[in-house]
């Protein structure tokens, strides 16, 4: 199977949530939390976990990144123009 990995960005190339919907990390985790026990998504199918190095190498972390279903619903969550 064959993915094709597709960037959405705000006007000036920004592709965090935090600053897309100018709200700060913690908002946007209680957002999904909530996504992921009011909608009936699943965190395995709209979550990817991959492992991204540091500038410079060093330490890895694991990064959950999420597909669109996230994104928008995150966006209405906002309720907010730049959101939705």
């Amino acid at each position: 199977m064959n993915y094709k990995i597709v960037m959405y960005r705000t006007e000036n190339g920004l592709v965090k949530m935090t600053e897309s919907f100018w709200r700060d990390r913690f908002i946007i985790f209680c957002y999904i939390k909530n996504i992921f026990s009011e909608s009936g998504l699943t965190h395995s199918v709209v979550v990817a976990n991959f492992a991204t190095t540091v500038a410079g190498g060093g330490k890895t972390y694991r990064v959950d990144y999420y597909n669109l279903d996230i994104i928008i619903s995150g966006g209405y969550r906002v309720r907010f123009l730049r959101g939705i």
